[in-house]
């Protein structure tokens, strides 16, 4: 993906903000120690939430979104999927074990909470 390509999906995702203040091209470059913490946090939260896995790797590379991936990063989603798809991406990227898939805590929480979870607990 070219610069001018990288810029242009990053000013569509930001259609409610001033493009022109926000720092696109440092991050681009990777520069990302030049810019401002919060519009940084701001940049990256909204392009975890709006971009696909393949986009980020184009603008960010595989090296800096290993850096920036962080329990509080994802933690700033809004959407509690998302987070935990980039949780579990996450864990991918540092090796780390994940949870057996239909057994993990979260899960069994949520299938415990369905419509006909209190069929199984009358005693």
């Amino acid at each position: 993906m070219s610069v001018d390509e990288k810029n242009k999906v990053l000013k569509s995702i930001f259609w409610d903000y001033n493009t022109e203040l926000l720092p696109f091209d440092k991050l681009i470059e990777g520069d990302i120690n030049a810019i401002d913490d919060y519009e940084f946090k701001l940049i990256l939260t909204r392009m975890l939430e709006r971009l696909n896995w393949y986009e980020l790797m184009d603008i960010l590379g595989i090296d800096l979104i290993k850096r920036l991936l962080t329990p509080e990063i994802i933690s700033k989603l809004r959407n509690n999927e998302l987070k935990e798809r980039y949780e579990r991406i996450r864990r991918i990227l540092f090796e780390e074990p994940l949870p057996v898939s239909g057994w993990d805590p979260e899960y069994r929480k949520r299938i415990n909470a369905t419509l006909l979870s209190y069929r199984w607990d009358r005693t």
